[in-house]
């Protein structure tokens, strides 16, 4: 089930958040620091009133998330030993239908580069590659 973010999620969602982020080989240790640091559950509450953020829960444990504002997807992450299961689709799928719904055209991403493929197979084109502060990321869209 997905559902919106609550308080209480914040620590389940950085242990989550702060676990992916522990494989990202691409990124420099003030990149990993930087999101070391947005990612702890202070952070999450506080991003919890500025944009549309969910959970995606199955008997009571949360197993990833992704967030939505303003034409965006953000924060998609599942939990390492669910991925591949079928979740950050799902979780994609709710946020491109909430766009929708909102009367969005496209929805587009910065996506870590390894997980441009993933967000191929959902349709998302690759727009152009980014370097800010040394993150390289992959700007992705698609239209709805």
């Amino acid at each position: 089930m997905i559902r919106l973010f609550k308080k209480e999620d914040a620590k389940r969602c950085s242990e989550i958040m702060l676990k992916c982020i522990e494989q990202f080989d691409n990124y420099t240790k003030e990149n990993r620091d930087f999101l070391i640091k947005v990612s702890q559950p202070d952070s999450l509450i506080k991003k919890s009133k500025k944009l549309l953020f969910y959970v995606y829960e199955e008997n009571g444990k949360i197993l990833g998330t992704g967030a939505f504002d303003k034409g965006e997807v953000r924060t998609m992450f599942i939990a390492l030993e669910y991925q591949g299961k079928g979740i950050g689709r799902k979780i994609l799928d709710f946020l491109i239908k909430l766009a929708k719904f909102k009367k969005y055209n496209k929805v587009w991403l910065g996506a870590n580069p390894e997980a441009e493929g993933f967000y191929k197979k959902q349709g998302f084109k690759r727009i152009r590659e980014e370097n800010d502060f040394n993150f390289r990321t992959i700007v992705m869209e698609k239209e709805i």
